[in-house]
């Protein structure tokens, strides 16, 4: 009887399960996109000298280049995740802030 009982608990409970893992498994991602786009953020402000500030005439170094080329791709993925889960993005940024400070 116990088992029966077990057996049809979970079999109810797994499809409530099987969402709340996707939505643990998508935080953890977005959490790690979060992260990794305010990194290239700071690169891209440490990479800019002083006397090479960014302008209209000066063509981007090759790891300014490298590093804008990962911001931007980061970004699309960024976008394409908020547009699946919305409210998963929204946690992760405040996750991301307790992260790093």
């Amino acid at each position: 009887m116990i088992a029966i009982t077990v057996i049809a608990a979970t079999m109810f409970a797994l499809p409530l399960m099987s969402r709340r893992l996707v939505a643990a498994i998508a935080t953890i991602f977005a959490v790690a996109l979060v992260i990794r786009s305010r990194l290239v953020a700071a690169e891209l402000i440490v990479r800019t000298d002083e006397h090479r500030k960014l302008d209209y005439d000066r063509k981007p170094s090759r790891s300014e280049r490298r590093a804008m080329r990962r911001g931007l791709k980061l970004a699309l993925d960024q976008a394409e995740l908020r547009s699946l889960f919305p409210a998963t993005m929204a946690r992760a940024e405040t996750w991301a802030e307790q992260v790093v400070l």
